[in-house]
Parts: structure tokens; C-alpha cells; sequence
């Protein structure tokens, strides 16, 4: 029979052993977890001893376990069998993303909150491109597992057919047109989406001029689709003047209502009452900064072609709802129309705010953020989807005087940028002689 000799420390050493700090590789391990972000070079940091008690637990790292516990070896439905796993696909990715996606600028209401929308533009981004790679008809017939309504070929409603003010032969209602224009579901849409990108860009002359450029688009793609073709007092009146105006001044009122008061955070454990505590959480899911954004379009031609860019990619995302529900015969009705456009508004709450950062950003070397890159490639992919999906369906050409008028403002672009360009190129060289 064997036995061991054990080493037993005494009391002296037992006690030297707990107060020593362990090492790794990397030196000693820290005392307190510091989580924060960096925005235009300056660092914001939170300690856990500085975060509120109530939701301290949010900003711990923690493991979690997770099973789906529908292991069915018996299950012959393979349609049901497919959606469980796709589902469970999407879930597995979105869990990932929740815990380990690079975190954004924002920190409200919880920077896990923005790496879930993060997860959740890769996968509407991998269904664009698996959507990409099937036919028209596939396609329109793959949609009815998304909504049961769709898949049936519609046909596309004309703001244009009669643009008279006054119908004199109709006796109910001699303003009719008017009146079906005005009460439309989609002047509220208007509105609110305007809101929206006022809330996120925050520049009143740059909201404007998207504001005009989309009936620019409107009445360049009006040969394609009739649902671009609107009466002069429906696109100047009620669309410029009324609805996005009401909606950008609204946007622009709540922008300056918040960027002038003065907030103290204080934590909601500390809130004194009741009526303190749930005022405290809805201000959790507002914004953490109301600053107003600088664009600077006319700081130089680079910045007037970066700022150009993102004008670029708006109306195009604008103008991808319109043609994807043409092409893939989606009703306006659709709550789906409504999910993309929301979804479109959380991602590019994050994305305005890293791209302007990266354009104040005085750094010789740096980079745009991850949402940046993920609003470009969606945007690029419903793009090539409308593209392709909507080969055949135009029959109309392009007017010729739509042809002339794009080349001139393209020429006259150019030469205004080369102008610019060296003028400053000379002004430089003054300076330097």
C-alpha cells in the first residue's frame, strides 16, 4: 500500500497566498472592469463602481447556455423542420452578436441594445443575398412564407391620373382629388418619416435638400413606375411645403428642445419616487447628447463629395422601398413596407452618427464604423435585387430631356469640383512661396 506526502502550508503562508494579486501573462490582473466608448478622440469610460445598482448587472459579462431543446428525430415535416431551423440559425447569430458584436458611438439605451441591431442587419443582409440569387418568380413565391398575402401580382395605383383641383360633374364632392390626396395613409408617413431623419441628421439645410432631391427622383423615374407620377400640387404643395416641412420643423424643434437643457444622469435606484424612477427609464431610451451635426459641405471638395455621398445613399434607400415593392409585388399596405423602413431607421441612427464622427474625426489615419459599412452593403444589395428583378418591367425609356438634364448637372459638378480644386491648389502655393 502507497501513500503521499502531502504539503500542507502553515497559517503565515496561507495568509500571504490570499493577499497576493495572481498573474497571468499579461501582467496583473485588474481590480475593476472599465467599459466606454471613443467619439471624435475623446474617451468616455465608466467604472462599475460609478454605474447605478440597478442595471450594474447589464454592463457584467456574463455565460450563458443555450439550447433550443426541440430535438424531434420523428418530425417528417421538412417545410416546418426548415423554418425551425432557420429561425434557430438566426437566433444562434443574433445571441453572438448581442454578446461579443464591436459595440457603436451610442450608448443608449444600452450599447447591447445596438449590438443587437447589428446582428440583426447581417441577417437581413444575408436574406438580401440569398434573396439575390433566385428568380423573379422564386422570389415573388418565397415572399408568402414572410407574409401570407404576398406572392399575387398587384396593380400599381397613379397620384397623376387627374390633377384637376376642382371636378365640377362630381356632386358629392367637388374637390375630390383633393381631398383622396390629403386624407392618404401615406401623408402621415410623410411626417413622421421626415421626424425621423430630422432626429437623426440634424442639419435643416442638408433634410431639405434631400427633401427637394427625392422629387427630383420622383419625377426622373416617373416613366418607370406610375407610383412616381404626382401632380404638380401634390410634389410642390402638400409633399415640400406641408408634409416634409411640418416634418423636418418638427424633428428640428425636438433636436433644439433637448440640446438646450441640462442633464444630470443620476441613476434610477436613486430616483426619490415612484413617478422619478419611471421618468428615469424613459429617458434611458433617448438620446445621451442632442448635439447638433456639423456636415461643412463647402469645407473643401472632398468633404463637399463625402457629404455628397451620403445624399447618394439616402435617396437611394429611399427609392429601393418603392422599386422592391414593384418588383416583388409587396402591397404599401404591407406591414412588411413598415418593418423595413423601421429597420432602416435603427440602423442608420447608429450609422449617421459614426460617419459624421469620422468626418470630424481630425485623425491622420482612421476608419468608419462597422454600421457604416453594413448600411452601404445592404443598400448596394436591394439595389442590384431591384436591378434584376425588374428586368422587362420597364418598358418606357428615360425622356431625352431627363438624359440631358442628369449629363449637365454631372458636367457642371465636375467642373465646379475641378475649379474648387484648384483654386485652393493655388491659394496653397501662394502661401507656401
Amino acid at each position: 500500500m502507497k501513500y503521499c506526502k502531502c504539503y500542507k502550508p502553515t497559517n503565515e503562508q496561507q495568509n500571504e497566498q490570499e493577499n497576493t494579486i495572481p498573474m497571468d501573462q499579461n501582467g496583473p490582473s485588474r481590480i475593476r472592469r472599465r467599459d466606454g466608448v471613443r467619439e471624435n478622440g475623446i474617451s468616455h469610460t465608466l467604472t462599475i463602481e460609478e454605474l447605478d445598482p440597478w442595471t450594474v448587472w447589464l454592463y457584467k459579462p456574463h455565460t450563458i447556455t443555450w439550447s433550443s431543446g426541440v430535438l424531434d428525430p420523428d418530425s417528417r415535416d421538412i417545410v416546418s423542420s426548415v423554418k425551425r431551423g432557420v429561425w434557430a440559425m438566426i437566433a444562434v447569430l443574433l445571441t453572438y452578436c448581442l454578446l461579443q458584436a464591436p459595440s457603436t458611438l451610442l450608448i443608449r439605451p444600452h450599447p447591447a441594445i445596438w449590438r443587437l441591431v447589428h446582428g440583426m442587419a447581417v441577417v437581413y443582409l444575408i436574406a438580401l443575398t440569398f434573396l439575390l440569387f433566385q428568380n423573379h418568380d422564386d422570389a415573388r413565391q418565397f415572399m408568402k412564407y414572410l407574409h401570407p398575402d404576398l406572392g399575387i401580382e398587384l396593380p400599381e395605383r397613379s397620384y397623376g391620373a387627374d390633377c384637376r383641383i376642382y371636378v365640377p360633374e362630381n356632386p358629392t364632392n367637388r374637390f375630390k382629388n383633393v381631398y383622396d390626396t390629403v386624407f392618404d395613409e401615406f401623408v402621415l408617413a410623410h411626417v413622421v418619416g421626415w421626424w425621423g431623419k430630422a432626429i437623426m441628421i440634424r442639419n435643416q439645410p442638408l433634410l431639405w435638400l434631400l427633401s427637394i432631391g427625392f422629387e427630383f427622383m420622383e419625377l426622373t423615374f416617373g416613366h418607370m413606375l406610375p407610383n412616381f407620377n404626382e401632380c404638380w400640387w401634390d410634389s410642390i404643395v402638400l409633399d415640400i411645403l406641408i408634409c416634409n416641412w411640418f416634418g423636418i420643423w418638427a424633428g428640428m424643434r425636438t433636436v433644439r428642445h433637448f440640446d438646450g437643457k441640462t442633464y444630470e444622469w443620476v441613476g434610477i435606484s436613486r430616483q426619490p419616487d415612484i413617478m422619478g424612477k419611471v421618468k428615469r427609464t424613459l429617458e434611458q431610451f433617448t438620446p445621451a447628447r442632442w448635439d447638433k451635426d456639423e456636415w461643412h459641405p463647402l469645407q473643401g471638395p472632398w468633404r463637399f463629395i463625402q457629404v455628397l455621398c451620403l445624399c447618394i445613399i439616402f435617396l437611394t434607400v429611399e427609392l429601393n422601398t418603392f422599386f422592391l415593392k414593384f418588383c416583388l409585388w409587396i402591397p404599401p399596405r404591407n406591414p412588411i413596407v413598415i418593418y423595413r423602413l423601421f429597420f432602416w431607421w435603427l440602423i442608420a441612427i447608429p450609422a449617421v452618427r459614426e460617419y459624421n464622427s469620422y468626418l470630424q474625426d481630425r485623425k491622420p489615419v482612421k476608419k468608419v464604423g462597422a454600421f457604416c459599412w453594413l448600411t452601404v452593403a445592404i443598400c448596394i444589395v436591394e439595389l442590384l435585387i431591384c436591378i434584376k428583378f425588374g428586368h422587362g418591367l420597364y418598358p418606357k425609356p428615360m425622356p431625352l430631356w431627363l438624359v440631358i438634364f442628369w449629363m449637365s448637372i454631372g458636367i457642371g459638378l465636375t467642373v465646379f469640383l475641378a475649379a474648387w480644386s484648384w483654386q485652393l491648389h493655388r491659394a496653397s502655393q501662394k502661401k507656401t512661396r
